[in-house]
């Protein structure tokens, strides 16, 4: 299974919009293989919010997974001000090994 972790920040001016946003019934939906394993809010740094989003996904649909948050996280894009990044979690000692050249 990889891990695949979104990061988001917006205006915390813009919440409620945001809000409106996540219970609107349009949204992209996620695949069925692709599972929301925990999300977090931080504190306000630079005047936004920010929040993290990890999901995992079978290693044969990465790039699917991928394309799924791209879309759903995108719909969210459309708040002035929010803005999001993609990003593959890989355990410590695998990356190690993987960067090792083992």
């Amino acid at each position: 299974m990889v891990k695949i972790m979104m990061v988001a920040k917006f205006p915390p001016h813009k919440l409620n919009e945001l809000i409106k946003k996540n219970m609107s019934t349009d949204k992209p939906a996620y695949p069925d293989f692709l599972k929301k394993v925990e999300h977090w809010a931080a504190q306000v740094t630079d005047d936004k919010h920010k929040t993290y989003a990890v999901y995992e996904c079978p290693d044969d649909k990465v790039l699917e997974s991928m394309a799924a948050l791209t879309k759903r996280f995108s719909f969210y894009a459309s708040v002035e001000g929010y803005t999001f990044k993609i990003q593959i979690l890989w355990e410590a000692a695998a990356a190690i090994k993987y960067m090792l050249g083992k």
